[in-house]
């Protein structure tokens, strides 16, 4: 089975643009979206909701997301339990082909599916077509993977027979984020299920829209609704009852460092009935780094850091947020920097003009003008021009002491710091100084330098004289250490592993005479 990237459009096309446009405009008529929870073959929908506004245009309800609770959990157990083993025994290669199934009814789907994201995050149209290309990546690469490491291995010798295979770990339970709700929702789903396992899965309350539409594909293209749980709701409620039931195997969790790390102590401690040591696979953010060198290509610095520092406002786990530049090449850079961040274009992401859409929702858009307060003493450069009206925060320039916060803390927001260096040495020193180790960007026309970087920068994903975002299936398998996680590499070939155990069988063949009731 063949992996091929998904093709990205090019929407400077304008075929391309008003294609997309038709299934934007069509959104607004049909909203809101109410979001039912599907457990097996019934669907239903809850008295509590939680309401999600549009980030642009706050008056707007796009979606009213029935939360789910334990009862809900437990319904949800006692089916996968009675069908899991149905599953769990179909060959390798039938789930790998229900997968690519899944990818063929995601492109049929485009168009919709990226205008409910778009309304829900206010991403950019050509991040949320990227964003889209990975989550079919994640479909087909894992079910090429899967045929290709997940079937059974014989080593046959005289005399005796042994066999070696992957046997699924169970019950996995799947917690996503807003900020990648199709590619990242859809590779958390995949993974465990086309090894075998039976996924309960929660989307992020303020994305479940987007994620209810893409499980809808996963059910269209065969995927049993009975092993493939939908259960939206509040982490601290559904969420916790997840992780701490004796019946869940795996808990896999992309979010904040915080809950991240409840959620490891909560699944070290051992339930009544439970007989197996859950799994936690967690990727929990960064604080990722900058270093640009005195001989840097200044051209390709300026675009690398605008599109890592404010690309979908700042709000990725891998943008960059502190930046070290030579004392060389600093006042340049920094001048040309300031100067295209005021030509930054931001509001609605309706207008493919503008590049800055609004972050999430309100109580994001709080907490970053508190922030921008809090250090406007330190601000060097900001965009000017934005909308008043929504939840927009400017991409901002900072020149904070080193004691500040704004080094050590994941802002997740378009909010830069950048700070002076007198050798790229130092610049690799600062740029290791943190408790995380997610992505991190050097640009330099140095090869010494580069080949010093690759050897001694402590990041998950390195990358050099380009952007430190947007990785790809299977070129850039994507995942940090430290405090950023626990080392998965999502898109790469061991991720797979994550979701299942090995066992072997071995039996003697030499036959000692035959069993009397065996003869005929």
């Amino acid at each position: 089975m063949e992996f091929k990237n998904e093709t990205i459009r090019d929407f400077s096309i304008e075929k391309e643009r008003n294609a997309i446009r038709l299934a934007l405009n069509s959104i607004e008529k049909v909203l809101p979206f109410t979001i039912p929870i599907s457990i097996g073959n019934t669907q239903k929908f809850s008295t509590n909701h939680f309401v999600h506004k549009n980030p642009w245009s706050p008056e707007i309800v796009v979606s009213k997301v029935s939360l789910s609770n334990a009862l809900d959990l437990e319904e949800a157990i006692k089916i996968s339990k009675k069908r899991g083993n149905l599953w769990k025994e179909r060959p390798q290669e039938e789930r790998s082909a229900l997968l690519m199934k899944v990818a063929e009814k995601l492109v049929s789907k485009k168009d919709w599916i990226l205008s409910v994201c778009i309304w829900e995050t206010g991403k950019h149209i050509t991040e949320a077509e990227i964003e889209f290309a990975e989550a079919v990546d994640f479909c087909r690469y894992y079910a090429a993977v899967a045929n290709d490491q997940m079937l059974p291995k014989n080593i046959n010798l005289l005399g005796e027979d042994n066999l070696y295979y992957y046997q699924p770990k169970g019950i996995v339970a799947s917690i996503s984020p807003w900020n990648f709700p199709m590619a990242i929702f859809t590779g958390m789903c995949a993974a465990p299920l086309v090894t075998g396992n039976v996924v309960l899965t929660k989307p992020a309350e303020e994305t479940s829209a987007t994620a209810y539409e893409i499980t809808k594909c996963f059910w269209e293209a065969g995927i049993p609704k009975e092993v493939f749980h939908f259960l939206p709701g509040l982490g601290s409620e559904i969420g916790e009852a997840m992780v701490t039931h004796s019946e869940v195997s795996v808990i896999n969790f992309t979010g904040s460092r915080d809950v991240g790390l409840s959620i490891v102590r909560l699944a070290s401690q051992i339930s009544p009935g439970q007989r197996s040591i859950k799994k936690v696979i967690c990727e929990l953010g960064g604080k990722n780094a900058m270093v640009v060198d005195a001989d840097a290509d200044l051209d390709v610095a300026v675009q690398a850091i605008l599109s890592s520092a404010f690309g979908f406002q700042g709000q990725k786990c891998s943008a960059l947020s502190r930046l070290y530049v030579h004392n060389d090449c600093f006042k340049k850079l920094k001048e040309r920097l300031m100067a295209s961040m005021e030509d930054l274009l931001v509001g609605s992401p309706l207008d493919f003009e503008n590049r800055i859409g609004p972050v999430i929702h309100e109580e994001s858009y709080l907490r970053l003008l508190r922030l921008q307060k809090e250090n406007e003493s330190f601000l060097t450069g900001i965009t000017t021009q934005y909308p008043k009206d929504g939840f927009y925060i400017p991409p901002s320039l900072y020149e904070p002491p080193p004691d500040s916060s704004m080094w050590s803390s994941e802002i997740f927001g378009p909010l830069l710091s950048m700070k002076k260096i007198s050798s790229f040495q130092e610049g690799i020193e600062l740029a290791n100084d943190s408790d995380y180790a997610l992505t991190c960007g050097v640009i330099s026309r140095n090869p010494k330098h580069v080949q010093e970087a690759k050897l001694k920068i402590d990041a998950g994903n390195l990358y050099i004289n380009r952007g430190i975002t947007g990785a790809i299936v299977n070129r850039q398998p994507f995942g940090g250490g430290k405090l950023s996680g626990t080392g998965a590499k999502a898109g790469g070939p061991d991720y797979l592993h994550l979701f299942v155990e090995g066992k072997t069988f071995t039996e003697n063949t030499m036959r000692q005479g035959f069993s009397r009731d065996t003869i005929q």
